[in-house]
């Protein structure tokens, strides 16, 4: 999508979305996406770039329930059940949309995660909806390095790749991006389109924030 379309998608739905809310009520954006897709870094730059801007980025994974609360998944690799932090049941929702639906002290509230698109009563809280995209073999190679670094053995990372994300993903994360109104881009290689997204997004926020009322 060129950047001059998603900067007029961008005003269009916010004033479909926002405008009927509240007033007060911050701008709400959805970055939703695979595992290690970039959804991170993409809720970083919007931030950065919509300064001054007050933006306050809310992440799903502060919503996951306890860990001997989460469902489990059977292993193929190992004997022992996975604690299974990729279906939505792994998610305290109703909490995430309670948080939500209370932010009042942000102009801009980035809400970011796996399954953030996955839930109706979620999106309704979503005035613009985005789903970042990268090839599998990246987002694999992102986690190994990520959870190794974290101390995770190359083993354990692999294994809970191979008996639940991949699976997970499918059946549930990839499946939102049906609902996002913009697709952006994760890739290394996409650099320049999706810092041309970007900036496009920022553009579209500000204009609408220019000429509402």
């Amino acid at each position: 999508m060129k950047a001059t379309t998603a900067e007029s998608l961008v005003e269009l739905r916010l004033r479909q979305r926002h405008a009927s809310r509240a007033p007060g009520r911050p701008i709400t954006l959805g970055i939703a996406g695979g595992s290690a897709a970039g959804k991170s870094t993409l809720s970083r730059a919007l931030a950065e770039q919509l300064a001054p801007c007050h933006v306050e980025i809310v992440g799903q994974d502060r919503f996951f329930r306890p860990r001997d609360e989460l469902p489990r998944w059977t292993r193929t690799q190992r004997p022992e059940p996975w604690p299974d932090y990729n279906q939505p049941d792994s998610v305290r929702f109703e909490a995430l949309v309670e948080h939500v639906a209370a932010l009042a002290d942000c102009d801009v509230a980035i809400v970011e995660g796996i399954l953030v698109l996955h839930p109706p009563e979620l999106r309704q809280w979503l005035d613009l909806r985005c789903y970042v995209t990268a090839a599998a073999d990246e987002r694999i190679v992102r986690r190994i390095r990520r959870n190794v670094a974290a101390g995770l053995s190359l083993d354990d990372v692999a294994d809970y790749y191979l008996d639940s994300v991949r699976f997970q993903h499918e059946r549930y994360n990839a499946p939102t991006s049906a609902h996002a109104d913009l697709l952006v881009p994760g890739g290394a290689a996409d650099q320049p389109q999706r810092e041309a997204l970007i900036a496009a997004i920022c553009a579209g926020v500000r204009a609408y924030l220019a000429n509402r009322g």
